[in-house]
Formats: C-alpha cells, sequence, structure tokens
C-alpha cells in the first residue's frame, strides 16, 4: 500500500507518491507522455528528450500529442492512468486546465510531473525555468536598446502559465517607461505561427513607429521578422525572444531582425522530467516542486558558432557580463 507524504503543518501534498519499489520492480513502467501542442518546437525538443531518457531507462513510453486540445489531453492522460501506467509527464499543457487529470492522478497514486506548465497543487514538480526573472532580464535588455521610449509591439498567448509569468516579467520592466508605448496582441493557438505572421504584417500597415517587437516564444520570432523584412524595414525594428531554438539562434547568428532571445536547456529539462519520476517513483520527493534550470542570453555577439550548441555551463545572462 503507497502512502503521501506530509507536510511539516500537516497538510496531505499528495504530489511524491512513495511506491516502495513497487513500480520500478515491475518488467517495465509504464509512462505516459502527454502535450496539448506538441509540434511546437521547443515543446517538441523537451517531449523527445523525455521519451528518449525514458525509453534508455528500460520504460515503456507512449506520446499523446492533443494538437491545440486541451480536453482530448486530458481525456488521453486519463486513458493512461485507467490502464494502469505508472507515471505521468506533461509537457506545456496549462497545470491550470489539468486539475481533473492532477486530482484522478492522486486519486490512484500516480506521480504527475510536468515541464513549463505551472506549479498547481497534486503535482511531484514543475521544471522550467524563472520566467517572470527570465522575462525581466529580456524586457531591460530591450528598453535599453530603444533608451526606454518608443513603439514597442508585444504578442504572447496568455493561456501557457511560463507565458503569463513571461508577461508579468516584461510588464514590471516597460511599465517603469512612460515613454514607451505599447500594443499588445494575443495570439491564435493554434494557429500562432500564421497568426503571428498577418498580426504583425497588419501592424505594419497602419503604424511607421515600431521600434521593436516582443514575442513570448522563439515560435513567433520568425515569422515577425519575416513581416518586418517584407516591409523593408529590417534596419528599423529589432525582435526579442525566449527559448533559443536552434531556428532562431542561427536568425541571430545571420543578422536577422531578430535581436537577441533568452534561450532554455529544453532538452535537459524533458530529462530532468523523467529523473524526478524515477525518483517519485522510489518514494523521494524534490526539494522544492518549482524546478528551475539556468537560462542564457543569446545574443548576436554570443550567439555559438554554425554546428555548435548552447553552452549551458558557461553562458551570460546579463548584457554587461
Amino acid at each position: 500500500m503507497t502512502t503521501f507524504a506530509k507536510s511539516a503543518a500537516g497538510a496531505t501534498l499528495g504530489l511524491a507518491v512513495i511506491w516502495a519499489g513497487a513500480a520500478l520492480a515491475q518488467d517495465k513502467v509504464q509512462l505516459g507522455v502527454v502535450s496539448v501542442n506538441y509540434n511546437s518546437p521547443s515543446i517538441q525538443i523537451q517531449t523527445d528528450a523525455a521519451v528518449a531518457a525514458a525509453r534508455e531507462r528500460g520504460w515503456h513510453v507512449e506520446l499523446f500529442d492533443g494538437q491545440g486540445d486541451q480536453v482530448a489531453t486530458n481525456n488521453a492522460a486519463i486513458a493512461f492512468i485507467d490502464r494502469g501506467f505508472n507515471a505521468i509527464i506533461n509537457t506545456a499543457s496549462p497545470n491550470t486546465q489539468m486539475s481533473p487529470v492532477i486530482a484522478y492522478a492522486n486519486e490512484k497514486e500516480v506521480p504527475f510531473v510536468s515541464t513549463f506548465s505551472g506549479l498547481v497543487p497534486g503535482i511531484v514538480a514543475d521544471i522550467g525555468s524563472n520566467n517572470t526573472a527570465d522575462a525581466a532580464i529580456a524586457a531591460m535588455e530591450l528598453v535599453g536598446r530603444i533608451d526606454g521610449q518608443g513603439h514597442v509591439v508585444k504578442l504572447n498567448w496568455n493561456v501557457l502559465p511560463a507565458l503569463r509569468e513571461r508577461d508579468q516579467g516584461f510588464r514590471a520592466v516597460v511599465d517603469e517607461y512612460p515613454s514607451i508605448k505599447l500594443t499588445e496582441i494575443e495570439v491564435k493557438v493554434p494557429g500562432q505561427v500564421d497568426d503571428a505572421y498577418a498580426q504583425m504584417t497588419n501592424l505594419l500597415l497602419s503604424n511607421d513607429d515600431i521600434a521593436a517587437v516582443w514575442v513570448a516564444w522563439d515560435e513567433l520570432a520568425a515569422p515577425v521578422a519575416r513581416a518586418i523584412e517584407q516591409a523593408g524595414k529590417a534596419d528599423q525594428i529589432f525582435v526579442a525572444s525566449h527559448d533559443g531554438i536552434d531556428e532562431v539562434v542561427s536568425l541571430i547568428r545571420d543578422g536577422s531582425p531578430i535581436a537577441f532571445t533568452v534561450a532554455y536547456n529544453v532538452p535537459h529539462m524533458g530529462v530532468v522530467a523523467v529523473d524526478v519520476t524515477e525518483a517519485a517513483l522510489k518514494g523521494e520527493e524534490p526539494a522544492t516542486r518549482a524546478l528551475t534550470l539556468r537560462p542564457c542570453l543569446v545574443t548576436r555577439e554570443w550567439a555559438p558558432a554554425a554546428g555548435s550548441a548552447i553552452d549551458f555551463g558557461s553562458c551570460k545572462l546579463f548584457s554587461a557580463d
């Protein structure tokens, strides 16, 4: 019989399940991985890394791509639990929209681990970054490049908790500069790439004063940069972003309008998610339920050489480093 650990105050954590090695003693641990938007590049990278790390341990892994459908994603996770799977990993699906899944996982004593999905009660841990702080760093870099004034466009999708946190960090900086005019765009998901391009194209047609664009994740950066280039304004407008996917790092290196991105070691996030899941199956709790990894600031000067990966052990995060 498994039991749940208790906090010092005596409240049931219902999180890291004490399996006493039972699950790991089976022929194979069965892991269900769910992602509401698997085809988004950074999400795909962390998901694939998690799947690979689990399979290297000899686990049986099944992946469900919700293709933008949160209800289908939730149903798939519940189905994994009903089929007797030992653990669930959720990659970048809003935990705030998965409360029934998390409650059911706790009821069935199935560890629920997530990446970039938000800290909520009932999970073992969420692995990501301090998005609020990272976005404040990016926003300060942006503000410094425009001397604290001018027209800035912000594109985001404020459903995913990590993206809401980035929004808050961005606003914490920009709101202190009254000479900045801010235009805020909520992109449509799914369809975010086409929508970002269309939204930016329309804004450029009606605004001659845009100085910079902040996008909450790299998937939006390339279409926004393309719209800027097609409008003939590549020398007038720069783009700031988050994630550090290879395509965007290459565009930064090659002199596109994308000036910098705050990069995350997303493959390592997937591996850490599996490490935390394995520990939970052994009855071991993480030190904190919000596990954060070190990011990097990738600029044209600091971009790794073509064919080289970002070195997260030695990279820089502040412009004066």
